[in-house]
């Protein structure tokens, strides 16, 4: 009878250690959901470029794009297990708790867009007529899941780009517009070679059915008029030691106020680039003595397929 009693209580010992470790494998099982996306949005455009005591160039632009990339998705759990088992003479018990937090979703975007920019005019001789601007696009951030295949993401950006801007001529049979382009910037100084630059970019995407959302959204393209790499540099460690300090905080963010997370990130990072590019509107390679950028704010809304 003791016998009995052993080998039943070293198989119940057995049975209970596999199923904790099956437990515990839950735990880690959860993977992101990535899909192959196609992206397709329109828009306007505004171009800036600002030199020390001249006028401020803008004109207004259209533009189009598409982006094929690989969209991922994840539940953001907050999972607390207790484990308790207890072995008496004949019997054993085993507790397990667990909360969930699957309203809560991390998302990111990685894809190599296109896109091009117009002007429907080409009277200005100090006109950027045309841009095409071809890059990696990287988002990443947080949202909220509403429903099986409703949710909102609030993702942000940034990334190297490159362009190949056409800027009109001058017309020299215009005294008056000769006259007119010494107040203005010389834009020309981008030519018509391709030109290496940055993307800031801030999304807001909607998802309200099964494989399809809309998004909007406000990108800040700059382009430098030439490369430097030793100050290109130097302006990115700046900029990853600010970028850093800001991730640590909102990660902290993520632990104690996990439902605020997506908001306050989205807001401070975009607020992160904006200022970025509004001190390269003057030195392209801030803080280092360097030429203006070109600024051009996008302002798009689309649509995004995955399959």
């Amino acid at each position: 009878m003791k016998c009995i009693k052993i080998a039943l209580f070293l198989l119940t010992f057995l049975l209970c250690n596999t199923l904790i470790a099956q437990i515990y494998e839950f735990d880690f099982n959860f993977k992101s959901i990535s899909k192959p996306s196609i992206k397709v949005d329109c828009g306007f455009d505004y171009s800036s470029l600002k030199e020390e005591n001249k006028t401020d160039l803008t004109n207004s632009l259209n533009s189009f794009g598409i982006v094929l990339g690989v969209a991922s998705n994840q539940d953001l759990f907050s999972i607390t297990k207790k484990i308790k088992y207890a072995f008496s003479k004949d019997t054993m018990s085993i507790e397990v708790k667990e909360s969930l937090n699957a309203n809560l979703t991390s998302n990111s975007f990685w894809g190599l867009g296109i896109s091009y920019i117009l002007d429907g005019s080409d009277t200005s001789a100090h006109n950027l007529i045309g841009l095409y601007v071809i890059g990696p696009i990287d988002l990443e951030g947080a949202g909220y899941k509403f429903a099986n295949n409703v949710s909102l993401k609030l993702l942000t950006g940034r990334n190297i780009t490159w362009y190949a801007p056409r800027i009109s001529k001058p017309r020299l049979d215009s005294l008056a517009l000769v006259d007119e382009l010494a107040n203005y910037p010389d834009i020309r100084v981008f030519g018509s070679s391709v030109r290496f630059g940055e993307r800031y970019q801030s999304e807001i995407s909607f998802q309200f059915m099964k494989n399809v959302s809309v998004y909007c959204g406000a990108n800040r393209l700059v382009v430098f008029p030439r490369t430097l790499f030793w100050k290109w540099a130097g302006s990115e460690i700046l900029y990853s030691i600010g970028d850093g300090a800001l991730s640590y905080f909102t990660n902290k963010i993520k632990t104690s106020s996990p439902y605020a997370y997506p908001v306050v990130d989205f807001i401070l990072k975009t607020g992160l680039y904006y200022g970025i590019s509004e001190l390269q509107r003057s030195k392209m390679n801030f803080p280092f003595n360097t030429a203006p950028a070109l600024l051009i704010d996008q302002y798009r809304a689309g649509i995004q397929f995955d399959f």
